[in-house]
């Protein structure tokens, strides 16, 4: 089973961090990885995958949809 994992990156930092996040499906996963996007800049783009499958990329100031 693939897992989910999130790449992190900073304008200055194409990977500034990698996670992995336990999560049953797209939905749970997308929620927890907004919920870490909230402690980046805003600058950071996070990119979530299940195994190579891109789920979907977060980008901007996610506290003002928080």
């Amino acid at each position: 089973m693939d897992s989910y994992f999130c790449i992190v990156s900073l304008p200055a930092e194409p990977v500034a961090e990698l996670c992995v996040l336990d999560a049953g499906d797209d939905e749970a996963a997308l929620r927890k990885a907004h919920r870490m996007a909230l402690d980046w800049p805003v600058a950071a783009t996070l990119s979530l995958y299940r195994g190579e499958r891109l789920v979907d990329v977060l980008k901007g100031d996610f506290r003002e949809a928080a």
